[in-house]
């Protein structure tokens, strides 16, 4: 079996024969992304390796038969079990390569202690219930922009007052705005570094004359909606902040733009170009799709 190419050194090798050992495989240091985002199968890869060493450690020549047959026995075991671990981590790792081949020069933040603690005190006080029914909250009304023939543009407003949140979730929410990581301006966010200060507005009409004063990081899909995404809060706290920063959804605004938007979607930013915010409006589609691939991806690899 091919075994996971960033993780390879993770692996030691299970005897070949059950009453030969096989000497560890040279230890080399795993990908640490790899390691943060498949953490359950790396743990589970680990754990299995650990046993592998304690039964190499052990005589494999035994004049018992029964003895033999037990080493055997578990010999077979813990080669299946580290081929089932393998075949977990290659399968993450596959998966994480066509999320982050979208973003080449993108990066994902890890939360500090503090910022892990926030959001862990805040996501303790959720119910599954909570948990379930924030799902249904306003899934597609939810500034939701349609654009065609016959309209001009936006024909619903809620994110400007969006619904409120459970008490609880309001919390997780606020515990991730509180904790957003202040990206430099040489950071790729969407591609691109932060526009220059100075520089013609993007996001306003061409004759408007405006220019950027500041440059603001914006998370596409804003918080407010990404916490009530299904199974955004079965995620662990590092994972939500993972997911709530990834390249998939921050981009670089001015900070007009940013500041007119409220906590809402920029394709509801006041006095903006009608075609900039039909571009943020695909923007946020692309941006939703790739959050819940990425949501899926983390809870079936986290570890509990």
């Amino acid at each position: 079996m091919r075994t996971p190419r960033r993780v390879a050194g993770l692996l030691t090798a299970v005897p070949l024969a059950a009453v030969l050992t096989v000497a560890a495989a040279p230890q080399a240091a795993a990908d640490p992304l790899t390691e943060e985002l498949c953490a359950g199968p790396v743990a589970d890869l680990k754990a299995v390796q650990a046993r592998i060493r304690a039964h190499n450690a052990r005589p494999s020549v035994s004049s018992s038969q029964s003895y033999v047959n037990s080493y055997n026995a578990e010999a077979a075991t813990l080669r299946r079990e580290q081929n089932q671990a393998i075949s977990r981590l290659m399968d993450c790792e596959k998966k994480l390569d066509r999320v982050k081949a979208r973003y080449p020069r993108g990066e994902f933040m890890k939360p500090t202690n503090d910022a892990t603690k926030k959001i862990d005190a805040a996501h303790r006080g959720v119910t599954d219930e909570e948990k379930r029914a924030v799902t249904h909250w306003s899934p597609k009304t939810y500034e939701f922009l349609r654009y065609g023939q016959g309209k001009a543009g936006m024909t619903k407003r809620l994110d400007r007052r969006p619904p409120k949140l459970p008490p609880s979730v309001q919390r997780v929410y606020k515990a991730l705005d509180e904790t957003r990581p202040s990206f430099p301006p040489t950071a790729y966010l969407q591609g691109v570094r932060a526009p220059r200060t100075g520089t013609p507005d993007p996001a306003y009409p061409s004759s408007s004359g405006r220019r950027i004063g500041s440059v603001h990081m914006d998370h596409i899909v804003p918080l407010r909606r990404l916490v009530a995404f299904p199974d955004f809060l079965k995620l662990t706290p590092r994972n939500m902040f993972i997911v709530a920063n990834s390249p998939a959804n921050a981009q670089w605004l001015s900070g007009s733009s940013n500041l007119s938007k409220g906590s809402g979607s920029a394709a509801f930013a006041s006095g903006t170009s009608p075609a900039w915010r039909r571009e943020q409006a695909k923007l946020r589609e692309k941006a939703e799709t790739e959050l819940k691939e990425l949501i899926d991806v983390l809870l079936k690899n986290q570890r509990s």
